[in-house]
């Protein structure tokens, strides 16, 4: 399980504690017992919860247990989840009193601040709120622009040896341009926004002092998509003869990647690199949107290994095209191209994406998983992985089967990553 900080909390207790409010982070995937010991021990006047798809019913578990104990404690949501259900989280929990839409950092220091002076929440941009009666949302936040303005995520406040080699994960940029139709940008849109050479090498020189990692994974959703922003960074951790071993476990695209970028990559550290190519049809590449050809990903795979960096790939089983064929042809791929690793999903839409909407045009629902809350939503990419949904051509039946002969085929072969 790759458990890293939560670096959405980092910055939200960063912009805070920089305006002098008095902040605790719990991460519970890693201090399963911190949030009674923090309960017992004190009286919050606002707890957040954040919230992804895959973890809502927890999520909700957790704010049930803050209003227990404290009733008249104020709690707010964030992360995707929230900021995908919208309105319609407040309707069905009425534990929760706002959601936070979008990205975080203004919005949650407006809130503090007027929640403090006791002023109304109705005028903070990015919140959906109770307002009487009713539930009101405002209007959303400009976006952070330029990043830089942003303090590093507050990781003295989080659990930092707990995540071991994982430690070093950093952001950054945020957003991404690109059309895929399986992507869902909540909270950071589609609007590329990247952070200065000068900030990034800054912020990896402080986890390398402070906490002292030698591994740096970033988590980018596109981080070559600036290639010159991209390359000073690379230069600069050469420049600076870290000893670091660097990882992009997301954010690099096949169509991004030159000789020039990868041997700098190496240079600077590189080990592995993992490429979104999610299917390895043409048909399926053009139906999903990527943007990608099958030759472009090949050369790609090809150049990184030749420099010396391992190539990894994600893909996913069930994308709109697919059927029983995609075995065939994952098999033939990974004979003929030769890759380190691959990172296997099943194929599972998210709402507010084209995807959703291809779902609701060309397949069927399965009655088992609720897709008005998507609670229990599984996207976890694991041996028992199920589909959420199934087409004439694919039944649920034939993915299942197809996608754990694709994982036999990759464990016997030792890609599983």
């Amino acid at each position: 399980m790759f458990q890293v900080p939560p670096l959405g909390l980092g910055y939200l207790a960063a912009v805070l504690k920089q305006r002098d409010f008095e902040v605790e982070v719990v991460d519970l995937n890693v201090e399963v017992c911190a949030l009674e010991r923090l309960l017992s021990v004190g009286q919050p006047s606002i707890v957040g919860v954040s919230c992804g798809i895959g973890n809502a019913r927890q999520a909700f578990e957790v704010v049930r247990k803050v209003k227990t104990c404290f009733p008249e404690c104020f709690v707010v949501m964030g992360g995707p989840y929230p900021s995908i259900m919208g309105e319609q989280l407040l309707f069905r929990h009425s534990d929760v009193d706002a959601t936070v839409i979008g990205e975080g950092e203004a919005a949650i220091v407006e809130l503090f601040e007027q929640f403090q002076n006791r002023q109304a929440l109705s005028n903070v941009d990015g919140l959906v709120l109770r307002d009487g009666n009713e539930i009101k949302r405002n209007s959303l936040r400009v976006a952070i622009e330029p990043l830089d303005n942003l303090p590093f995520p507050a990781r003295e406040k989080l659990p930092m040896p707990l995540y071991g080699e994982n430690a070093g994960v950093i952001f950054t940029s945020r957003g991404c341009p690109y059309q895929c139709v399986f992507c869902s940008r909540p909270v950071f849109g589609n609007r590329w926004r990247g952070h200065s050479s000068k900030y990034v090498l800054d912020e990896i020189e402080h986890l390398i002092r402070r906490y002292g990692v030698s591994t740096v994974s970033f988590l980018d959703d596109n981080f070559a998509f600036d290639s010159d922003r991209a390359e000073k960074i690379l230069d600069g951790i050469t420049a600076k003869k870290w000893k670091l071993s660097l990882y992009f476990w997301n954010g690099i695209r096949v169509d991004s990647v030159t000789e020039g970028l990868l041997r700098k990559m190496r240079k600077a550290g590189c080990t592995a690199v993992n490429y979104g190519v999610e299917s390895v049809d043409p048909d399926v590449l053009a139906r999903i949107k990527k943007g990608i050809s099958l030759e472009e990903v090949e050369k790609a795979i090809n150049l990184t290994r030749e420099v010396g960096v391992k190539a990894n790939i994600f893909l996913m089983v069930g994308n709109p095209g697919d059927t029983a064929q995609v075995v065939d042809e994952v098999k033939e791929f990974v004979e003929r191209v030769k890759v380190d690793g691959v990172h296997l999903s099943m194929a599972t839409p998210i709402p507010n994406t084209e995807f959703w909407s291809w779902v609701k045009q060309n397949g069927r629902w399965l009655e088992a998983y609720d897709r008005e809350e998507l609670l229990d939503w599984p996207i976890d990419d694991v041996e028992s992985a199920c589909p959420v949904f199934e087409t004439s051509d694919f039944t649920a039946e034939e993915r299942i089967r197809a996608y754990r002969k694709i994982r036999k085929l990759l464990f016997r072969n030792g890609l599983i990553i």
